[in-house]
């Protein structure tokens, strides 16, 4: 449980002004000797931590032989301290904040995160895709448009919000790109979100079909594999927003899709 004084000192007292203070609040006033017995704090400090006080404006002093110090109404008291407090926090966040823009670029250069389970990753998936602002490339198999709605249904809520969130932002002008696995998969996503541009890669080696990929802006990533969990199938992925990370992605990605197959059939609706 705090004391009085560890309260005062989440004010921004320090212990010595805490006791201080307090005894001139139990006394009402006195002069520095008085409040060197009243407080016990050592004699040589009272006169410094009296000057603090009466700077910050927590008490008054009386230009008596020898000075007097009156203690001023507890409330005005903490009204002051906590006015200090608020500037001092608005102060600090305003250096911090031009402290993190100026390294801010150095700071994403080393941020990767791991998101485990189904819906954390859907979750994750609808996040990134309501932050773009220009552009979304998407590498499937992508569990949106896997059958893992079926299996899973706490997702199928998610599926359809996607969806939803995918046809929303082309309509807001983001440019959305996806490269399918199979014509099939094509079809379907087509039908789902008929502006996106769409292209197929054909590729054998199933190691490409664990996992999918969603870069947006050219500013983050977020790359899911599928992984077997018992008789199951679950998700985990990782998300990054490092410039380095992003940019080899983003390279990744542009060369599969300039190999990729433009699709035979018409994926608009007319």
């Amino acid at each position: 449980m705090y004391s009085l004084i560890d309260s005062l000192r989440n004010l921004g007292l320090t212990e010595y002004e805490a006791k201080v203070f307090m005894a001139l609040t139990r006394h009402g006033s006195g002069t520095a000797t008085d409040l060197h017995i009243f407080s016990g704090i050592p004699r040589p400090a009272v006169y410094g931590v009296l000057k603090k006080l009466a700077e910050r404006g927590l008490i008054e002093v009386q230009h008596t032989k020898p000075m007097r110090y009156k203690c001023m109404s507890p409330e005005e008291a903490i009204q002051k301290m906590k006015k200090d407090f608020e500037q001092e926090s608005e102060l600090a966040l305003e250096k911090l904040e031009e402290i993190y823009s100026s390294e801010e670029n150095v700071l994403q250069e080393e941020v990767v995160w791991t998101i485990n389970g189904l819906k954390n990753v859907t979750d994750r998936i609808i996040q990134v895709i309501c932050s773009a602002r220009s552009e979304i490339i998407v590498e499937t198999p992508h569990p949106a448009f896997r059958d893992l709605e079926n299996v899973y249904p706490v997702i199928e809520k998610h599926h359809k919000e996607l969806v939803e969130v995918f046809n929303r932002k082309i309509v807001e002008g983001v440019k959305v790109r996806m490269i399918t696995y199979s014509l099939d998969e094509l079809r379907d996503i087509a039908a789902l979100i008929p502006d996106a541009e769409l292209r197929l890669y054909t590729i054998k080696d199933e190691q490409f079909r664990k996992g999918g990929a969603i870069l947006v802006d050219c500013s983050e990533i977020l790359i899911d594999l599928k992984k077997e969990v018992g008789s199951r199938e679950d998700l985990t992925a990782i998300w990054s927003n490092g410039k380095e990370f992003v940019s080899i992605m983003k390279h990744l990605l542009e060369a599969e899709w300039e190999v990729s197959e433009v699709p035979l059939f018409e994926t608009k609706k007319e």
